[in-house]
Parts: C-alpha cells; sequence; structure tokens
C-alpha cells in the first residue's frame, strides 16, 4: 500500500462503487490517511457518463480503493469544472478555468496537476 503516501488533495482519481467507476479529485485526506473525500464529478456506468449535481457531490472512500488517474485535462473535463466554479458562485476559480480552456482550445490539451483550494495550475 506504497500509493497512499502519493495520494494527495487535487489529485483526479477513479473508484469502483456499486458497478459504476466514479472519477473526481481527492478534497480531503484524513490524518492517518486512511480515507479521502472526493469531489464526485462523473461516473461511467454501461459506458455512459453521467455528471453529478455540483452542489452535492462529496463522497468518502478508504484510500486504498482509489487509483490515480492520468493528469491530463481535456477541453470536456474543464468544461465540466467550469460548470461547477459557476453554480458555487467561485469567481477566482471560475477565471482560472476559462483562462486554462482558452489555452486548451489554442493549443489543443493542457497538463492538469490538481486543485488545491481554489487553484488549478497549468
Amino acid at each position: 500500500m506504497g500509493f497512499v503516501t502519493r495520494l494527495k488533495v487535487g489529485d483526479w482519481v477513479k473508484v469502483k462503487s456499486g458497478g459504476k467507476y466514479i472519477f473526481g479529485y481527492i478534497a480531503y485526506i484524513s490524518k492517518n490517511q486512511k480515507e479521502a473525500q472526493i469531489r464526485k464529478v462523473y461516473s461511467i456506468r454501461k459506458g455512459k457518463r453521467f455528471y453529478y449535481n455540483p452542489k452535492n457531490n462529496l463522497g468518502t472512500f478508504e484510500t486504498y480503493r482509489l487509483i490515480k488517474l492520468e493528469q491530463k485535462l481535456y477541453q470536456e473535463d474543464l468544461q465540466i469544472l467550469i460548470d461547477i466554479a459557476i453554480d458555487t458562485k467561485d469567481r477566482e476559480w471560475f477565471l482560472e478555468l476559462t483562462k486554462r480552456m482558452e489555452g486548451i482550445k489554442r493549443n489543443g490539451s493542457s497538463k492538469r496537476s490538481g486543485r488545491k483550494a481554489k487553484e488549478v495550475s497549468n
């Protein structure tokens, strides 16, 4: 279980739960690193993608169940995050995300290093 120490707030992960995969980013990790609170963005069940309501999308999972995802951000992912920023009235995050969206439209894709306390870095 050495991978647990590599997980940190802001990392994008997936976890299998109830016959579906849930995708999101880590919002909180317990001090003993046995549990993490995930901001659920979408799930995939039977090949279909379902998006979570941004106002009610937190879930707690054991860290050993989490699989860290490739740190690449696509335009579709960024649009979902922009919607979450609008729904949560997070102006600072919205401005940062829209700036990154412009970069993706120019360059095709962007590296994602994870969101930490209202920031998404390039």
